[in-house]
Order: C-alpha cells, then sequence, then structure tokens
C-alpha cells in the first residue's frame, strides 16, 4: 500500500511532462464501436427492450449520445448483420467479449 501511495504522491506533486509523448486518435474507436454494436444487440435482441431503451442503455455504458451511438449503429451494421446471421445469444457474445455482463 506504501508503494501505491508513494506512486499517486509523486504523479501529483510533479507537473507533467508532455514532451516527446504523441498520441494516437482514434486508437480505441474500432474497438468501442464493435462493442457498442454487439451491447445493442444484447438488449433489443436478447433481452427485448425497445430501441429507446437500449440507446439508453448503452448512453449509460459508453457515456456517448444518443446521435453518436446512432451513427455507430450505421457504421457497424456489417457486425449487427452478422451477430443476427449467426443467431448469436448470451454464451456467445460472453465468448466474444468477456468483461462484459450478459445476463
Amino acid at each position: 500500500m506504501a508503494l501505491g501511495k508513494q506512486l499517486i504522491s509523486n504523479i501529483l506533486s510533479e507537473p507533467l511532462k508532455k514532451e516527446g509523448v504523441k498520441h494516437v486518435k482514434g486508437v480505441f474507436k474500432a474497438r468501442r464501436d464493435h462493442d457498442i454494436v454487439c451491447r445493442l444487440y444484447f438488449h433489443y435482441k436478447i433481452k427485448g427492450l425497445q430501441y429507446e431503451r437500449a440507446v439508453e442503455k448503452l448512453n449509460t455504458e459508453f457515456y456517448l449520445g444518443e446521435t453518436t451511438i446512432s451513427q455507430i449503429i450505421m457504421q457497424e451494421r456489417d457486425v449487427l448483420e452478422k451477430l443476427k446471421s449467426e443467431e448469436a445469444d448470451s454464451k456467445y457474445l460472453q465468448k466474444l467479449l468477456p468483461h462484459f455482463n450478459w445476463s
């Protein structure tokens, strides 16, 4: 525990150095969008929620607005169609994305 305290103290007491640090914008976007569509499929198809309620759930899970979620769904339509054609169930989704609760 002392090591964690020391680490936090060092990080928060010293100004952050931003030189030489380059971030790739959107590096996790593809994975996030895929996960959103899988969760939509789960809430809508498996749990039987209405579309509006399913989008509300996604909003709380991913901290995104309804417009952004709708755009992601349109862009990731092929993932949604694949889930439908494979008749994905909770077990399939659990294997695909084990870090989510599929019950």
